[in-house]
């Protein structure tokens, strides 16, 4: 997706140098000027799109880079965890090893998911073993290139593998295990580090140093890598989903699950600027309503809206947790103990609180237009409808603008509204996401006091017309709802007939 260059720091044109060198030279061919306008035309503009990444970041590795100036570490991808119950062919003593692998085919994404247990498993002589597993794929010794260049700093692709959990990960080079350094700041030339780099394609490469501040490897020397992948959110799975003994031990007779919860995606580049900035202004002096709500949502990928609200000697935070809906006590309890940390002395008391919700429901009529399915159709403007209304429609525009309509229609739309869109859809949903984004004006999100505005109903639903919408009417709400101060609007029931 392009982005427009919003950094001019170098504003020349190509009028700008051109007009004035006509002028002093008269008597000059004008095609000199000519070529000398353009390329410092084009070096403007290189210049202005460097200076835009670096300082507005839209790529993933220039996200990273500049968490790095803040001191700040992004969140990456990991897996959920389960509870998985094992029954055995009879009763016996039988321990299964950490890593014993069982699977299932996710209902929302149609994809294998393998679950991993993170300790040793027993029955007890009984016939059923219980363990907890964590949503994850191990790849051992994964001959992932050989060293062919002793440049500083070099770094070798991982092909093939996405989603990388960055604890996970250790090197063998020439028998000799290389460990994973964050920086290389404080590595010594004879200290065999290596930095994993994420990209903006979630695939990741490993770095070595320059032989100073960290070692470089071999020429010649095979490397081979050992990791866990995760498919992150999209991994979750509902009870009795996991089914399959991947393992293959031939005592097992059946695996199920309880229920899969937790882990999270790579943090979206806008929540690395975001919490980047943050990692900078929040030195132990939280108290303003902006502060709060910076730190907020630094405290969690699962806050997705926070509103502060700051007082003497005490302070309050409303959040809204991914999903919507009311934020859990352990969520709660997270924001408290973080952004109380960054309190002056770490002692001013902060309490977390759920949103004061504007509920709207919304009641439309839709005419299907010939040739369209009626019940996709009316699920589109059910969506274009809740986007209009929801309170977390942040959680849908970033992870758009960082993983693109696919992966956002399978790890965020079906999953969170629980719709069955497939990829024929994407043209549809992404139009239907910039259409909010239009509507929205100078805004990022849904704010905080921000009414809800019936012709925006109208507007989204006669806009899909393209889409499969004959005739579109809003027969409630008739008139515009208001929000306070203190109120943010939410969708209620939406319902298209």
């Amino acid at each position: 997706m392009a982005v427009e260059n919003i950094y001019k720091h170098n504003a020349r044109s190509y009028y700008d140098v051109y007009n004035p060198l006509v002028a002093a030279y008269p008597r000059k061919p004008t095609w000199v000027f000519k070529e000398i306008a353009g390329m410092i035309d084009h070096q403007s503009e290189v210049q202005n799109a460097i200076a835009t990444d670096i300082l507005y970041p839209q790529t993933r590795e220039s996200a990273y880079a500049f968490a790095a100036s803040c001191d700040y570490d992004p969140v990456e991808a990991d897996g959920a965890t389960d509870t998985l119950t094992i029954t055995l062919t009879s009763a016996m003593a039988k321990t299964l090893a950490a890593g014993y692998k069982s699977r299932g085919i996710s209902p929302s994404t149609g994809k294998m998911v393998d679950y991993e247990l993170t300790a040793a498993a027993s029955s007890g002589g009984g016939a059923t073993i219980t363990g907890y597993a964590k949503q994850k794929t191990t790849v051992a010794d994964k001959n992932i290139g050989t060293v062919i260049n002793s440049n500083d700093f070099y770094d070798y692709p991982i092909d093939g593998f996405v989603n990388i959990i960055r604890s996970s990960i250790s090197l063998v080079i020439d028998s000799v295990t290389w460990t994973r350094v964050d920086y290389f700041d404080n590595s010594a030339s004879t200290d065999k580090h290596f930095q994993i780099i994420y990209q903006s394609s979630g695939k990741a490469r490993i770095r070595f140093g320059d032989g100073v501040t960290g070692a470089k490897p071999t020429i010649n020397s095979t490397i081979y890598a050992t990791f866990e992948t995760t498919q992150g959110l999209a991994g979750r799975m509902d009870a009795g989903y996991i089914t399959i003994n991947a393992g293959a031990d031939t005592d097992i007779q059946s695996t199920t699950n309880a229920g899969s919860s937790g882990g999270n995606d790579a943090e979206s580049i806008a929540s690395i600027m975001r919490n980047a900035r943050g990692s900078v202004r929040l030195r132990d002096i939280v108290w303003s309503k902006e502060d709060l709500e910076i730190a907020a949502r630094s405290s969690s990928s699962s806050v997705q809206k926070a509103l502060g609200i700051p007082g003497t000697g005490a302070a309050s935070i409303h959040i809204v947790p991914s999903g919507g809906g009311n934020p859990s006590a352990g969520l709660i309890t997270i924001v408290e103990d973080y952004v109380q940390a960054l309190t002056q002395f770490g002692a001013m008391p902060i309490t977390g609180v759920s949103p004061n919700y504007v509920a709207v429901n919304v009641t439309a009529t839709a005419s299907i237009r010939a040739g369209f399915d009626s019940t996709t159709v009316l699920n589109l403007v059910r969506f274009g409808l809740t986007m209009v209304t929801s309170a977390f429609d942040n959680q849908v525009i970033e992870y758009w603008r960082d993983n693109g309509i696919d992966a956002t229609r399978i790890n965020v739309i079906n999953v969170i509204w629980a719709w069955s869109f497939v990829e024929a859809d994407n043209i549809a949903l992404e139009y239907i996401i910039q259409k909010w984004i239009a509507l929205l004006g100078d805004r990022e999100f849904r704010e905080w006091d921000q009414d809800m505005e019936v012709g925006d109903l109208w507007i989204m639903g006669n806009s899909l017309q393209t889409y499969g919408v004959d005739i579109f009417a809003v027969t409630a709400p008739l008139a515009n709802v208001v929000a306070a101060s203190d109120e943010i609007i939410s969708s209620g029931t939406i319902t298209v007939s």
